[in-house]
């Protein structure tokens, strides 16, 4: 005979549980945001408390429409009734709850809705426990509670969340507390700017105006695409129709790619500053109803390497495309179907990546000229000491104009063409650093001032990520610098007609083998080696 049971959880160890769901304190306090904004709030005002006994409490008050009896309720349910609006940033009636308890052990929420009553309702995971109920605490309003509420609603309708009995915060800090709170503001107040960049901004009309404060200081928005620098330029914007399962159409995803100045093309030093051009910034910035969700990665199409440091690419969709994204309950990433993704990563993307990688390889190309001025100068005077006992070769040009010469050595006299110049500096005419050589190679024979020189390409990878993070540690430079100029003496002392394609292909081979084994490795960073 079939029958059923009713099979309730054990409350403390849901609830204990869920503490565990992968909220760090950032994505925990959007969550509490999210629910202002819902709530249609234009205020949300953050405190972070230490007192002297060293116990922290987290505020979050806004003037939103506020609860009453039963909304507030429904709120502090597990899995609270779905909101009406499909569109609101809170999404799955878990957030308020999950998001809190990951850092606290009670949780209160005063609100005054539209009948005007001020209420307040707490889980306390420590009276649960103990009580092994789900029994929801209606303690009375403080005065102090009252007062941080109408703080920021006035005599209107409003919420205050709290956070008491901290325990996850500062768990493994060794700093003292109040250092590491200050931390964890700055670093919550950055993260605030960039997730909520389109509603704090009041000249971006996607989103309603929100004045967002952390511990009475006004949060500023941050935008990630630098849209206001003059050298940003919007490299290609495209809008994808996603088909629900009866091919209908059941949103748009619309992708915008972004490529940022080099931090010589800003506005400003500040400016630059502010947009933090780093490896960790580059990549999609993925925004559900005009809320950020994601960003800093390629979401595993590529790798964040510094030639996409300067591409930025928005990703922009509303609520309709939830289930089809698969929104996680912190709201936190997306997952594209296989079509989306190659549609993405082989159609869209390539042709901005490769102009962000032509904008930093330029970038790169001047500072490596710049630093390059008189890294050599060393080696120049070490070569010009000694290679009179080691030239085993002459040069004599036949016609400067065309770049012919003769080269004489033991295996008779061979007629070739070489870069011939006049350096202008005694003292630099044996190593000679130069933008580019032809076909990419490293480095190339010449004659400069009559002697007999060697070429180093700038541009290459080699000297970028090899030369350039020990550009100013002389002995270093000075015995790769030797190296190639043995090997280009060594071709002036056995160059004949049977060797010339040989030591050609000997360049390039070289060369591209060179590129390909430092591909992988990181690239200068050029504040250390100023």
């Amino acid at each position: 005979m079939e029958r059923n049971i009713t099979l309730p959880p054990d409350p403390a160890r849901v609830m204990e549980g869920l503490r565990d769901t992968g909220y760090n304190f950032n994505t925990a306090a959007a969550d509490i945001i999210d629910n202002s904004i819902a709530a249609r709030a234009t205020k949300v005002d953050i405190a972070i408390n230490l007192d002297a006994a060293q116990n922290i409490t987290v505020l979050f008050a806004d003037n939103g429409c506020g609860m009453n009896e039963e909304e507030l309720l429904n709120a502090m349910k597990y899995g609270s009734k779905e909101r009406q609006n499909a569109a609101s940033l809170g999404k799955f009636g878990l957030g308020l709850k999950t998001a809190s308890t990951a850092f606290c052990r009670s949780l209160s929420v005063i609100s005054r809705g539209n009948d005007n009553v001020m209420r307040k309702v707490q889980w306390d995971l420590d009276h649960i426990v103990e009580k092994g109920d789900w029994e929801l605490l209606i303690p009375d309003v403080t005065e102090d509670e009252c007062t941080l509420l109408e703080d920021t609603c006035g005599d209107g309708t409003g919420t205050l969340v709290v956070w008491d009995k901290i325990d996850r915060l500062l768990q493994n800090s060794k700093t003292p507390a109040r250092k590491s709170l200050k931390r964890i503001e700055d670093v919550l107040r950055f993260h605030i700017s960039l997730v909520y960049q389109r509603f704090l901004d009041k000249n971006d009309h996607r989103a309603p105006d929100v004045e967002i404060t952390l511990n009475g200081k006004a949060i500023a928005p941050w935008d990630p695409f630098c849209s206001k620098e003059p050298n940003s330029t919007v490299l290609g914007q495209n809008l994808i129709e996603i088909e629900s399962t009866d091919d209908s159409v059941q949103g748009e995803l619309l992708i915008k790619s972004v490529l940022i100045p080099r931090k010589e093309e800003f506005s400003s030093a500040a400016a630059a500053e502010r947009a933090m051009i780093q490896n960790s910034m580059q990549g999609f910035y993925i925004y559900r109803e005009n809320r950020l969700i994601h960003y800093g990665d390629w979401m595993g199409m590529f790798i964040n390497e510094p030639h996409g440091t300067l591409l930025r690419v928005e990703l922009s969709f509303d609520h309709n495309l939830d289930k089809a994204f698969s929104i996680d309950i912190k709201k936190s990433r997306i997952l594209l179907n296989e079509d989306i993704f190659d549609e993405i990563k082989n159609k869209i993307l390539p042709a901005p990546r490769r102009a962000a990688d032509e904008r930093y390889r330029l970038g790169t190309q001047k500072k490596a000229a710049e630093v390059s001025k008189t890294a050599h100068d060393a080696a120049n005077q070490n070569i010009e000491q000694k290679a009179h006992s080691v030239e085993q070769s002459k040069i004599t040009v036949t016609d400067i104009a065309k770049g012919e010469v003769e080269i004489s050595n033991k295996n008779g006299v061979t007629k070739s063409t070489l870069t011939i110049k006049t350096s202008g500096d005694q003292s630099k005419c044996r190593v000679i650093p130069v933008p580019d050589l032809e076909a990419g190679v490293l480095w190339h024979p010449a004659l400069y001032d009559e002697k007999h020189a060697v070429e180093i390409n700038t541009s290459h990878p080699y000297y970028q990520k090899i030369y350039l993070p020990v550009i100013s540690q002389s002995v270093m430079v000075t015995g790769m610098d030797a190296l190639l100029w043995a090997l280009s003496e060594a071709e002036f002392a056995t160059y004949s007609e049977e060797t010339k394609e040989a030591y050609e292909d000997l360049r390039i081979y070289v060369s591209q083998f060179l590129k390909k084994l430092v591909k992988d490795l990181p690239d200068p960073d050029f504040e250390d080696n100023k």
